[in-house]
């Protein structure tokens, strides 16, 4: 990270927006940041954390009293880069606004990234705050040890002790990783490793009988099942060759008996088939006539159709005659009257047309001859117009130039001299600041007495906070009492479940070998009454059974042990469930005192009361024993909420009063501080006054500060009033400039007009000539109708010649048209009636011809003989299914008869085969669902079996594995393992320091680490004598604070993403001699080379001497000007 820009405004002295460059300032690896003490360097350092994270660690409460008391808005803008090439820089805007005399709320806040253009990341101050610490790597603590030493924390880590030190390195390096977080995790992974185990201790017990000797004898039965299915699938095959040869015989017999039923039904119906045939033949016969009976009918009608139309015909053709005749001799007569009429109407339109052309002209010179008159009495009113005005301008410049010597005048008579107006103005400065200063130190003294009424009830406040604190500890030590006598509880419940689990177990045990024994007892007692005497025994072979010698037959079923035995699992389960939640319940007791203690150190020393033992249940049925143990468990379970809550909340407010009390410090600490600077700032002031007031008086003994002001204001008036009267002056010359040029502008005007009113004039006379010329050529024809009327009237009476000549012409076209119509439809009308007359002949010759070997005559009983086409299709349909159907009947009687060849079955040995073969297939049934149930069981035993076997290898490994973590949490447990490794953080800082200590003393000094974790100085100039640091020096201090705060800020940054490239140092420099400061300053110069660049900031004017490049900070005038900075290079 490397510093661009910072911009102050508001922040403790500085009151007007400063920028800082510190591209500028960091190219020489060192430079320096001076300025008087109380100038504001370190308030530098205060803009650059508040912009980055929003505080002023030096601050009450971060952020009181950072505003400047004169103004009401406090900005901040860090702009920096992650690389060294910039290609990406960020920059962090805050605005804070004041709320009261002391406190401020941000107003805005934005955090941007800069490439090619601007992009707002986040613009609420949380969000800003996260995404810093985010990119940076570093909290605002870590950033002020690594980058900035404010003034008062130099030394700090040099002083620490050994514990806080090292504390202070496990916050800086995150070691509580590997403590407290680390014995957590191990805590809750042997939670879990428990939790497993008990579930697979669970899984195990409601396994069952699941030995080998178990699996041997399901194997076994499964062999004798086998061997009874066999038997029983030969028996069902054989059942089945029979039924097969009997079906087959039964229902060709059922088959015979249907097709005789059918032949006897076909027999019925054939007399209506034959009606059938006989009206189907009549109805083929009509429909083969019927072409001709429609041809014939038709020929008949078309020769009456034809004759109509004949005689309507010639009718039309005498019509058409006659019109056409009539429309001839009208076109022929229009046509003469044109001819006549036609050429005086072209000559008279010519002449007209000539005249109007004429007209026209004479209109168009009458109108210009009255725009050249109006526009010649414009120009005579402009000209006059013109006229008035320059007279007007003439009065107004001489009125101007007598005004002007009057002012001229009047500026002289107002003119002061330079060495009054000297004196004047000292006396008016000297008056202006000893009022500002009166007025600063009433305010400061209102403020200070405002200061002590805060401080006053801070204090009262601060009493009340350290009584509620005290009340406080002693609830918590009474709840914390509380916690213990839980925690008690909760390991006397433990203790006393895990007994009535083994207890459990053992019933458990005992009554799956009583299950077992029953099982095998059943399976004897089974297998003794399928026993037949003569045959062999599928047990032992032998072939002579003694009913009298199986102790079996009087052995009968306990219904109750399969319930005891699912009661006993679900128990264990159950059990297991509950061990495992008051296990979880343990630990979080262990780890939440944990927190208590760590919380509440005071609550170390309290120790755990001596209890009575819990509640026993050894004494109680084992179901008994478990309800109750269930039901104290709950009210255990209330009893743990309540105490957690009750403490969560107790420590909760213990902590907030504590924040409150450390808070409350602070601000009285601040309040103090800032009551101690305002009463010297007052001080400064009344001093400041009383050597100007002093001043005052020697310079000008005959006046006062009140006389100053008033001359001051006398000589003001002056200059405003002579400022007033050359304003004037100046728009006067303005003002007579502009006059005289309007009146040479009117004078040309003048002239140019007079020019235009001449030209007008001939022009006017010139078109008066035209005009004469004109109305002499129209002569009469100007005096009666326009001559426009007469052409239009022509040209009306020619138009209508020839669309009526048109008119006549179509007419005579369409009647010739209709009249070769009517001729033609003549003509066709007769050919027409001859073919239909050939068609009758011929339609009627056919008909005769085709009806002469038939009972029809008439082409009426045609359509009475024929049946429609779907009533035809369906009797066709039906005769055909019925000749099929007497066909295949009678070769189905013969197919059947062929297939008995003589065989019968009657009904009653029909029914004995179908029961034969059911009872064999039910034979066969059960013997497959006994093999299943065989097969499945054995299947059971089996998995059983393997999975007990894989469970009993399970929990080997899981108590290995819980072993493993026992033995962790007893090497992590404590703190023993953090404080080692802070202890090695704290020797890799020490050797990095010593070797930069090494350096600035020119190998005198190194820094060692004591048994204790504290430092010691050896002095090897010395023989290599060991020292404490309380018996340094001053500027030997200094450097030994140097050399660690660079070595833990090179440690520090290694945290981060991105490499810190700067540094500040705020103190320490006055106590150094000249050698010891040049030694310093190189050492800081060649830090350079590891990209490093070091701000110092002081007041020593040897370091500002030697330094290339300074950043000069002016502290605040009296006058109310701000703390100000420059850039000031060698």
């Amino acid at each position: 990270m490397k510093p661009i820009a910072l911009s102050i405004k508001g922040l403790h002295s500085f009151r007007e927006e400063q920028t800082i460059d510190f591209e500028g300032l960091s190219g020489a690896g060192v430079f320096g940041i001076f300025g008087p003490t109380g100038s504001g360097k370190s308030s530098i350092l205060d803009a650059m954390t508040l912009a980055l994270y929003g505080k002023v660690e030096r601050a009450a409460n971060n952020t009181h009293g950072i505003l400047n008391q004169a103004e009401d808005t406090l900005s901040v803008s860090f702009t920096f880069a992650l690389q060294t090439n910039h290609q990406i820089s960020y920059k962090v805007e805050r605005v804070f606004k004041r709320t009261d005399e002391m406190k401020v709320k941000t107003a805005l806040c934005r955090f941007i990234e800069i490439k090619d253009e601007h992009t707002v990341l986040a613009d609420k101050a949380s969000e800003v705050n996260k995404r810093v610490e985010e990119l940076l790597g570093l909290t605002i603590d870590d950033f002020t040890r690594a980058v900035v030493l404010p003034q008062g924390k130099f030394a700090e880590f040099l002083s620490l002790k050994g514990a806080e030190r090292r504390h202070m390195l496990q916050r800086l390096f995150n070691l509580e990783q590997y403590g407290d977080r680390l014995v957590k995790k191990l805590r809750r992974q042997a939670q879990e490793a428990n939790a497993r185990k008990n579930e697979m201790l669970a899984e195990q017990s409601g396994l069952g009988e699941a030995s080998s000797e178990a699996v041997e004898q399901a194997e076994k039965a499964l062999e004798q099942a086998e061997a009874r299915l066999e038997a029983m699938r030969k028996n069902r095959d054989q059942a089945k060759e029979r039924f097969t040869e009997h079906q087959e015989i039964w229902n060709v017999q059922k088959e015979k008996s249907a097709y005789e039923e059918e032949e006897k039904r076909l027999a019925e119906e054939q007399s209506h088939i034959d009606s059938m045939q006989k009206r189907l033949l009549e109805a083929e016969t009509a429909a083969a006539l019927k072409p001709y009976a429609d041809r014939y009918a038709e020929a008949i009608q078309h020769e009456e159709q034809a004759e109509k139309e004949q005689t309507l015909a010639q009718k039309d053709l005498a019509d058409r005659t006659a019109f056409f005749q009539q429309k001839h001799e009208e076109y022929e007569a229009w046509r003469q009257h044109k001819s006549e009429k036609e050429p005086e109407l072209l000559t008279e339109q010519e002449q007209l047309s000539r005249l109007q052309e004429i007209e026209i002209k004479l209109s168009e010179a009458k109108q210009e001859e009255e725009r050249k008159k109006a526009d010649l009495r414009q120009k005579e009113e402009a000209l006059q117009s013109v006229m008035n005005e320059l007279e007007t301008v003439t009065d107004r410049l001489t009125r101007g130039q007598n005004r002007q010597t009057e002012l001229k005048q009047q500026l002289k008579s107002l003119q002061v001299t330079s060495n009054e107006r000297k004196s004047c103005h000292q006396a008016a400065e000297m008056a202006l600041r000893i009022r500002q200063t009166e007025e600063q130190i009433k305010k400061e003294k209102k403020r200070s007495e405002e200061l002590n009424l805060v401080l006053q009830k801070m204090n009262e406040e601060k009493n009340t906070l350290v009584q509620k604190t005290e009340a406080e500890e002693n609830n918590i030590i009474q709840a914390y009492e509380a916690v213990q006598t839980v925690y008690h509880l909760v390991c006397e419940t433990e203790r006393s479940l895990t007994r009535m689990t083994e207890e459990t177990r053992k019933s458990q045990h005992t009554l799956h070998l009583q299950r077992e024994k029953a099982r095998v007892a059943l399976l004897t007692k089974e297998l003794a009454q399928k026993l037949t005497a003569g045959k062999p025994c599928p047990v032992c072979g032998s072939t002579d059974h003694d009913p009298s010698a199986s102790v079996h037959e009087t052995y009968e079923a306990d219904s109750h042990l399969e319930e005891d035995i699912k009661r006993t699992d679900v128990l264990l389960t159950e059990a297991a469930a509950l061990s495992q939640e008051i296990l979880s319940a343990k630990i979080t007791l262990e780890e939440q005192s944990a927190r208590f203690i760590e919380q509440c150190p005071f609550l170390q020393t309290i120790q755990a009361q001596n209890l009575e033992a819990a509640a026993s249940f050894e004494h109680q049925p084992v179901y008994e024993a478990f309800e109750t143990a269930k039901f104290e468990w709950k009210r255990i379970k209330q009893d743990i909420l309540s105490v957690k809550t009750r403490m969560a909340q107790m420590i909760g407010a213990y902590q907030e009063s504590l924040k409150k009390a450390e808070q409350l410090n602070e601000k009285i600490g601040f309040e103090k501080r800032e009551a101690d600077r305002i009463e010297s700032i007052i001080s400064e002031l009344q001093s400041s006054m009383d050597s100007s007031l002093n001043m005052f008086k020697e310079a000008f003994q005959n006046q006062s500060v009140d006389e100053a002001e008033k001359w001051q204001q006398a000589i003001e008036e002056k200059d405003r009033a002579a400022e007033e009267c050359e304003k004037r002056i100046e728009k006067s010359i303005a003002f007579l400039a502009e006059h005289e040029a309007q009146k040479e502008k009117l004078r040309e005007s003048g002239h140019r007009l007079e020019r235009e009113k001449l030209e007008l004039h001939y022009a006017a006379e010139r078109i008066k000539s035209v005009i004469a010329d004109y109305e002499h050529e129209l002569g009469d024809y100007a005096k009666g109708d326009s001559i426009q009327i007469k052409l239009r009237s022509v040209q009306q009476d020619l138009k209508l010649l020839k669309e009526k000549e048109q008119s006549l012409y179509e007419e005579l076209q369409s009647a010739q048209m209709k009249l070769n119509q009517a001729k033609s439809r003549a003509s066709a009308s007769e050919l027409t009636l001859q073919e239909a007359k050939g068609r009758l002949e011929k339609a009627k010759a056919a008909w005769l011809e085709h009806t002469k070997n038939t009972s029809i005559t008439r082409t009426e009983e045609v359509e009475q003989s024929l049946i429609p086409a779907d009533e035809l299709e369906k009797m066709k349909t039906g005769i055909d299914q019925f000749m099929d159907k007497l066909k295949q009947n009678a070769a189905n009687l013969k197919r059947v008869a062929e297939i008995l060849a003589g065989r019968a079955l009657s009904e009653s040995e029909w029914n004995e085969t179908v029961a034969a073969l059911q009872k064999a297939e039910d034979a066969f049934g059960a013997a497959i669902e006994e093999k299943g149930a065989a097969a499945k069981a054995l299947a059971v035993i089996r998995d059983h079996h393997k999975r007990f076997n894989e469970i009993e290898a399970e929990l080997k490994k899981w108590q290995t594995h819980i072993d493993r973590l026992d033995k962790l949490q007893a090497v992590f447990k404590g703190n023993t393992f953090v404080e080692f490794l802070a202890e090695e953080q704290l020797e890799s800082v020490a050797r990095d320091a010593s070797a930069r200590l090494s350096m600035l003393t020119r190998q005198r000094y190194a820094i060692e680490v004591d048994s204790e974790g504290g430092f010691v100085m050896r002095d090897d100039a010395n023989g290599g004598v060991r020292r404490p640091v309380s018996s340094l020096s001053g500027g030997e201090t200094f450097l030994t604070s140097l050399s660690l705060a660079l070595a833990l800020s090179a440690q520090i940054q290694l945290r981060g993403e991105y490499p810190l490239q700067f540094f500040f140092l705020d103190e320490g420099f006055g106590t150094l001699d000249q050698d010891l400061l040049d030694t310093v300053v190189t050492a800081l110069e060649k830090l350079q080379s590891d990209n490093l660049a070091v701000g110092v900031i002081s007041h020593v004017q040897e370091l500002r001497a030697r330094l290339p490049k300074k950043l000069i900070v002016h502290p605040a005038e009296p006058s109310g000007r701000g703390t100000r900075v420059s850039l000031e290079l060698m």
